[in-house]
């Protein structure tokens, strides 16, 4: 945690391309062994500072859902804006912009997951939003959401408003108003061109590969847990493990265990750990069910 905000704060006084390495460790104040303890290189860093702020933006989203009317699109549009809050909140937009740019394959690697998971994570509340009947529509209404709202800040961008006065909140509603309207017009006429099987499929490849590094990490708690006496958390790790294994138990029987997880955890030096662990295994758990009715 210290020496990725460490690294943040250089890459924004110094630009990504800039910074070095050396920066890194004399802003965290570390040496060079233990940097490569935790990443591989600077590209990895600045990964991690971005997975951090996903982690963040999902456990908020959560959140804001507790107790609520999932079908509310007042709600739902802030959910959206919450990731656009968390990365002003940390000034990400250059690192998003040297990670889209970059011919590095980890990071495009990196790109295509995070796109996938946000268009999955649009798919799913469409459902929620619009009802049983959208599902099939779901996926074409995911995709074109993100397009109007990424076009119109493009447009932005390149002079088509001042900046200053644009009001980002505004427009995550507007494109939900006009998404209403496709909707309603692919339901009335049966019209789809992706369909919902395409983006399973997609989001299916990567599954079995994010299940393994997951499982690696749970692993890798266990054994920090088990050295430090921590009863409680060797119960849970081993709980989640199995589940992430055999997949047993039901979606609120395990949200009430990750939710239990973290609180149990949240002041404490395992804090950023089991929010991470959770997040990913909510996030594993409801590609799976979306896979299993996929290849069902």
């Amino acid at each position: 945690m210290k020496v990725i905000l460490a690294a943040q704060q250089v890459f924004e006084e110094k630009g990504i391309i800039a910074t070095s390495v050396q920066d890194i460790l004399t802003a965290a104040g570390i040496s060079k062994g233990t940097f490569y303890n935790y990443f591989t290189s600077k590209n990895a860093c600045l990964l991690a500072i971005l997975e951090m702020a996903n982690d963040e933006s999902i456990t908020r989203r959560r959140k804001l859902l507790l107790g609520q009317d999932r079908t509310d699109k007042t709600l739902f549009a802030q959910q959206i804006l919450t990731r656009a809050h968390v990365d002003r909140e940390r000034n990400l937009l250059p690192i998003y912009e040297a990670v889209f740019f970059s011919n590095d394959e980890e990071m495009r690697t990196f790109v295509r997951k995070q796109y996938l998971s946000e268009i999955t994570w649009l798919s799913g509340r469409l459902l929620e939003v619009y009802g049983p009947e959208s599902e099939p529509y779901n996926a074409d209404g995911a995709v074109m959401l993100v397009g109007i709202m990424q076009h119109i800040l493009h447009f932005v961008k390149v002079g088509g408003k001042e900046k200053s006065s644009f009001n980002y909140e505004q427009l995550v509603p507007f494109a939900i108003r006009r998404l209403d309207d496709l909707m309603a017009g692919m339901l009335a006429n049966d019209d789809k061109l992706l369909g919902k099987a395409l983006l399973e499929k997609l989001a299916y490849s990567d599954d079995e590969d994010a299940k393994e590094v997951l499982l690696k990490e749970l692993r890798d708690m266990l054994a920090r847990f088990e050295k430090d006496g921590e009863d409680k958390g060797v119960e849970y790790i081993t709980f989640l493990t199995d589940e992430l294994v055999t997949g047993k138990c039901g979606s609120t029987i395990l949200e009430s265990v990750t939710n239990s997880f973290q609180e149990h955890y949240s002041t404490t030096a395992y804090a950023q750990c089991a929010e991470k662990l959770a997040n990913q295994i909510q996030s594993l758990h409801e590609l799976r069910e979306k896979s299993i009715d996929f290849l069902g």
